[in-house]
């Protein structure tokens, strides 16, 4: 098999499961803003702290780094030769 499809493959293998935690975080990033916008309509003093966005472009690329890695290290333990390939 060839690195090119092997690359392919453990792409395909973790999109699933990338893409439904991007929609939590996105569902969590929702919840917290209705959250705090429900605190400042209601002029709570507890509702004006600071809110830090969950889905952001450095939180997707983190994310995204470990379930590559996490995928390399099951295709290295499968014997397909990625063991001591740097990434």
């Amino acid at each position: 098999m060839g690195l090119l499809s092997v690359d392919l493959l453990i792409t395909l293998q973790i999109l699933p499961v990338f893409f439904s935690n991007c929609l939590f975080l996105a569902l969590y990033d929702s919840v917290i803003l209705l959250k705090h916008m429900v605190l400042f309509l209601s002029r709570s003093k507890s509702g004006r702290g600071e809110w830090r966005r969950m889905l952001t472009s450095e939180g997707l690329r983190c994310v995204w780094n470990s379930f590559l890695l996490d995928a390399y290290k099951q295709v290295g333990t499968r014997g397909w030769g990625l063991a001591g390939r740097g990434g």
